[in-house]
């Protein structure tokens, strides 16, 4: 994405754990440069919670409100008001809208009829398709939090194996008696690189999209064009607007960072490198055979 991108970054604090704030400043960094760092929330919802001292952190700038009606919430309110504010004063890019609040569908809508890229952040079990459709991109970040905790905890395990391997071979130099240590450690290593992880939320399958690249290589092909690889990713984001390839994983567990990863393991597909650092993409002439 463009560096050069501003983003005006409104977060609904009601409805998002403060857990995810790092992962949020990460994301949005992938798509510009925050002009706007805004958390909106009732008191009690602030302060003296998690969400304090991450404001502290990320250098967020606290919208705190009260709620005027018992049962009615101020913070959606204020978050839109604020949203057509710097809307109108030009001086912002695109949006990142951190909640999977339906109430924020038309404001994302309205932001992209006005030529703005909209990013949409919630969790995968609370936002709803016609929400997550609302948006140019909609990112599960609790999915994305999971992952990296998955990651974590594997590095752990496998630097946990590593030194128990090698303290067992700092005993056997010692003693010719024999240990299982590294048995027992190697099989705590292999247990946690097979964990999986399911598609949460409104995910597509895997099947689905490997069944939608193969209809676009098929669709150029038709009118005699290559199929570049960043059209698939184009062509993914249009269809699918919660896509994301890090959200999938091969079958060892370990997930795709890229999508050249994820097309290369699609089975009838190759993939080509140019001159130019472009690669294409085409369906080997045996598996076209079959379809």
């Amino acid at each position: 994405m463009n560096e050069e991108n501003r983003i005006a970054l409104l977060i609904d604090a009601e409805n998002i754990s403060a857990q995810y704030a790092d992962y949020i400043i990460d994301e949005v960094s992938n798509y510009g440069t925050c002009s706007y760092k805004r958390i909106y929330g009732s008191w009690n919802r602030i302060v003296k919670t998690k969400w304090e001292s991450e404001i502290n952190k990320n250098s967020l700038k606290p919208m705190m409100l009260i709620n005027n009606t018992r049962g009615k919430n101020a913070t959606d309110s204020a978050l839109i008001i604020d949203a057509m504010d710097i809307l109108y004063t030009g001086n912002v890019d695109g949006f990142c809208i951190v909640s999977s609040d339906s109430d924020y569908t038309s404001l994302a809508r309205r932001l992209m009829e006005a030529g703005k890229m909209v990013i949409g952040m919630g969790e995968s079990d609370k936002a709803t398709e016609a929400l997550e459709n609302a948006y140019d991109k909609f990112v599960y970040i609790d999915v994305l939090a999971k992952q990296a905790e998955e990651e974590r905890l594997a590095e752990e395990k496998a630097a946990a194996a590593k030194a128990a391997k090698e303290k067992e071979k700092a005993s056997q130099s010692k003693s010719s008696s024999r240990s299982t240590a590294s048995a027992s450690a190697s099989g705590a290593a292999g247990s946690a690189s097979g964990s999986g992880r399911k598609s949460d939320g409104n995910l597509p399958s895997k099947k689905t999209l490997e069944n939608r690249i193969k209809q676009i290589i098929m669709e150029n092909d038709d009118k005699s064009k290559p199929t570049d690889l960043g059209q698939i990713g184009n062509e993914l984001n249009k269809t699918f607007r919660n896509f994301d390839v890090r959200y999938y994983s091969r079958k060892g567990g370990k997930q795709y960072k890229y999508l050249k990863e994820f097309v290369s393991d699609i089975r009838g597909l190759q993939l080509d490198d140019t001159t130019e650092n472009r690669i294409y993409v085409s369906i080997k002439k045996k598996s076209l055979d079959r379809l």
